[in-house]
């Protein structure tokens, strides 16, 4: 990759910043330092369509913007929340919450079934048709809100009946479970969800600096 010098010059900052954004490119991955050669960006073998890169969580939509998907809603309904939810999502006990269960389709394999929260202090409003399509990309162009964080735990687990019959595999066969905390640059947590995973077709990546 360019030197300091040519990419201050390009984008018209120091070198010094320059430096610090290169340093957290290195400490989180996307860059190696090789010694006596210089900087070298690392390959993330994108190609492979079924990983999902947990580096820049954007949303299904945006993850596999080169594939076809659909979302086929079970559930969505209006709910509050329970004092374990409240706890959760760091708001008050009978805080409104819409409750959405939707299984996602990619390029015709049946991918995940999500269950999902969200606090309608932050989502005032959901539809069908945002939920067909991409509700993080309304989030974010719709109602001008920016997605910071997102805290997000994964485990392997036998399916239930019901998990197993919506991704069409046996009860019992195995599932990657990711649970998922989002949350604004401000801090607030807007979105609580649990995704049940196709174990033949997802793909996490992590990529690390030792």
């Amino acid at each position: 990759m360019p030197t300091e010098e040519e990419l201050g010059k390009e984008f018209n900052v120091s070198r010094n910043t320059i430096r610090k954004a290169v340093d957290t490119l290195v400490k989180r991955g996307y860059i190696m330092a090789v010694q006596g050669s210089g900087m070298f960006i690392r390959n993330i073998a994108q190609q492979d369509n079924s990983i999902i890169n947990l580096e820049n969580f954007r949303g299904l939509t945006a993850d596999f913007q080169n594939s076809t998907i659909e979302s086929q809603i079970i559930e969505f309904n209006e709910t509050i929340a329970t004092e374990s939810l409240a706890e959760i999502m760091n708001c008050a006990v009978g805080t409104e919450l819409y409750y959405i269960n939707r299984l996602r389709i990619i390029d015709g394999k049946r991918w995940v079934v999500e269950y999902s929260y969200y606090n309608k202090q932050y989502i005032p409003f959901l539809n069908e048709d945002i939920i067909n399509d991409s509700i993080y990309d309304y989030i974010r162009n719709g109602l001008n809100r920016q997605i910071g964080y997102v805290d997000r735990v994964i485990e392997a687990a036998p399916l239930n009946l019901r998990d197993a019959h919506l991704l069409g595999l046996q009860e019992g066969d195995p599932a990657l479970i990711s649970t998922n905390k989002s949350m604004f640059k401000t801090g607030e947590i807007f979105d609580y969800s649990i995704d049940i995973h196709h174990y033949k077709y997802t793909k996490f990546l992590k990529l690390s600096n030792l």
